[in-house]
Parts: C-alpha cells; sequence; structure tokens
C-alpha cells in the first residue's frame, strides 16, 4: 500500500508541479490544500484534490488570492474563494473519474485514420470488437467512411459481418471546430457517454453554491471526447430544429434540446461553466469556459474570470 501524499504518488505527477505545490506550505489560503494533499492514502481522493491543485496553481501563478474549503451558511463548502481584479467569485471543481476506461490498452488501427480525413465538421466516437482483425477493421472503415459522407448529428451505425457477428459501430455525437472528422474512441463493451454523469456533478456543484454571490463551476476530466457531452450537459443535447428553415438544398439547422443544466431559467445562479482537460502527469491544462446567454454573467467578472482560466494564446474567446 502507499504510503500516500505527494511522496506516494509523485511518480505519476509532473515535478515541476510538485515542487510548486511543495512551497504552498507558508502559503496563506493555500497551505489547507496541500495539507489535504500529504493526507491521502488512497489514489482517487488523491487526484480528486490534485486537479483542484492543478487549478489553483494556475490562479496563484495569474496573480490570484485564494481561500480554501470556504463553508456556506448551508454548511457545504466551496473548493475556492477567489480575488482578482477587484472581484470575488467562488470556484467548485469537480472531476469526473474515468475509472471503466482506466488500464485499458488498445492496439488502434492504422486504417481507422482514413475516418479522420472525411471533410465533415464533427466529433465522432468509433468502437470496434476485441481482436478485429485486418479484414474486418477495413470493413468497418468501408462502411463507416459511406456512412459519415451523409450523417447527421446524433446518427449511429453498427456493422456486422455476414455471420452477423458486430464488428464495431460509429456515432455522430456532435459538431467540431475543425473541417474534418475527429475521432473519439470508445471500448468494445460499448460507447461512452458521460452526458448523465456529467449532469449530476454539476448539479452537486450547484447545491454548494455560495449564495447571492458569483459563482463558477470547473468540471475536469481525462478524455477529448468528454468536452462534448459536457456541452451537451450545460447547454442540453444537439439536435436539428426543424422549427427553423434552411437554405435551398441545406439541413435544418442545429439547436439544444430543453434537458441541460441551464435549460430555461433553470438554476439562475449559475452563469459561468468550465469544462478542463486534465493529465495529472502534465502541468499543461486545457480549460473551454462557457458563458450563459440569459441571464448573462456580468461582463467584468467574465473578462477576469477569462483571464485567470483560459489557455496561453488565447484569443479571449468563448
Amino acid at each position: 500500500m502507499s504510503e500516500g501524499g505527494l511522496s506516494g504518488f509523485e511518480k505519476d505527477l509532473h515535478p515541476d508541479l510538485v515542487a510548486r505545490v511543495r512551497q504552498w506550505a507558508g502559503v496563506p489560503g493555500l497551505c489547507g490544500l496541500l495539507e489535504s494533499l500529504e493526507s491521502q492514502k488512497r489514489r482517487r481522493p488523491f487526484m480528486d484534490h490534485w486537479i483542484e491543485a492543478m487549478v489553483a496553481d494556475r490562479l496563484y501563478r495569474r496573480g490570484a488570492e485564494l481561500e480554501t474549503e470556504v463553508q456556506t451558511p448551508a454548511g457545504r463548502t466551496c473548493d475556492f474563494r477567489v480575488r482578482c481584479d477587484g472581484h470575488e467569485w467562488f470556484l467548485h471543481v469537480k472531476r469526473l473519474r474515468d475509472d471503466r476506461a482506466g488500464g485499458r490498452k488498445l492496439h488502434i488501427s492504422p486504417r481507422l485514420r482514413v475516418l479522420e480525413h472525411i471533410q465533415r465538421p464533427f466529433m465522432v466516437r468509433v468502437r470496434w470488437a476485441d481482436g478485429l482483425d485486418d479484414d474486418s477493421m477495413q470493413q468497418l472503415v468501408v462502411r463507416a467512411s459511406d456512412f459519415l459522407a451523409m450523417a447527421k448529428v446524433g446518427d449511429e451505425l453498427t456493422v456486422r459481418d455476414e455471420t452477423g457477428f458486430e464488428v464495431g459501430a460509429v456515432r455522430v455525437v456532435g459538431p467540431w471546430e475543425g473541417p474534418h472528422v475527429s475521432l473519439a474512441i470508445g471500448l468494445p463493451g460499448g460507447f461512452i457517454d458521460e452526458t448523465s454523469r456529467l449532469r449530476r456533478l454539476l448539479d452537486k456543484a450547484y447545491r454548494q453554491f455560495m449564495p447571492r454571490r458569483d459563482n463558477v463551476v470547473l468540471v475536469a476530466g481525462s478524455r477529448m471526447d468528454e468536452a462534448i457531452d459536457f456541452e451537451s450537459a450545460v447547454l442540453g443535447a444537439t439536435e436539428e430544429r426543424w422549427d427553423a428553415h434552411p437554405g435551398k438544398g441545406g439541413r435544418p439547422p442545429l439547436g439544444r434540446a430543453a434537458d441541460g443544466f441551464w435549460a430555461g431559467s433553470s438554476r439562475p445562479e449559475s452563469r459561468i461553466c468550465a469544462w478542463c482537460l486534465a493529465n495529472p502527469a502534465d502541468e499543461a491544462l486545457r480549460i473551454d469556459l462557457h458563458l450563459r446567454e440569459d441571464p448573462r454573467p456580468d461582463p467584468a467578472l467574465a473578462a477576469s474570470v477569462l483571464h485567470l482560466l483560459s489557455d496561453p494564446g488565447d484569443d479571449g474567446s468563448v
């Protein structure tokens, strides 16, 4: 059994960040987080706190004053009180634990890369059967290529061979910022859609809000395609808008279903949410900020949050 704390888990962490976190012993507002890290004996709770430390490191290095584990009037706690640029807000950090995919090593056939050359701006999940031979993988790629040329968001194709054996499947899970298909690899047991888990994490964070104050929720995960699920959890599932009229020969535009965390007038105190792609072995964070349209957050506050959390080199868009 590991001795726990930074010494027990540091082999899985970025050494430069570990060195900086150890210096928090004399930093008011952060020494408590260091103590929490050092007290953890089990990996899962340690990593929950480590994600908080990764976020705190970014905020602290950009000039924010932090206070951890701030109690609300209801007896719950906010992970951080953040003060910077004349603003004060409360940050709630949640980690989407990826236990089901942990430890799985898949051989990814180079044939699948053909799908990434298809000129459709989609995030596509793909999975295939364990031990699939090259001919069957080629069959999956050919069928998937034909399917993706005509598919729309939400469509799914299951590919079977002549005996009825399920070779694999593809699903179009959402729009993508690039001009070509972006692949997200699933497991043989099925696609991993984290939308419902993410919505529960958002609701848990909302129950911990500091009342009548500005609150920000940041959810961290380990897979790039989870960002699509996070958007669906916050904004609602992507669907075609049949009430709108596309241009001649076009498809109906995409909209959002009324099942999102921000749907309608629900949860009015939540106006800023963020998705974070975090790898404990790296010190880098990729953070995507989402600002609610109605009710909107204060523009000056939103700019301050963006300054503190955005990736280096971001142009400030959200």
